[in-house]
């Protein structure tokens, strides 16, 4: 990022994020984005190409075609990236001020 004219520049000793990992080109059947991160879909608005043997994500110049959004095999990720079984939290503890309280304190 250049701050001096607010814009995004190319970097060439640039790094993806895939998951809590840093890499420096995205796993296979993985896409680039624009923004430093590996998908398996591309975002709206973008479509799949190759460029130098890497799949990457680019915007549409024009509406993008119609076509697979998922390539076949895949799984659908979840519409909202907190939707999925690694962000399900287990059965919440105590909720009331009464089950906070440890057994035998000063209010009992």
């Amino acid at each position: 990022y250049n701050s001096d004219t607010f814009e995004s520049m190319p970097n060439p000793d640039g790094r993806y994020t895939f998951g809590a990992s840093c890499v420096s080109q995205c796993p296979y059947n993985y896409l680039a984005t624009e923004v430093g991160s590996c998908t398996l879909v591309c975002p709206q608005n973008s479509q799949e190409v190759t460029v130098n043997n890497v799949q990457k994500c680019e915007k549409c110049s024009k509406p993008c075609p119609e076509g697979e959004k998922t390539p076949p095999g895949i799984p659908q990720p979840p519409s909202h990236p907190w939707q999925g079984p690694q962000h399900q939290h287990p059965t919440p503890g105590p909720q009331t001020a009464a089950e906070l309280r440890e057994p035998g304190g000063a209010d009992r």
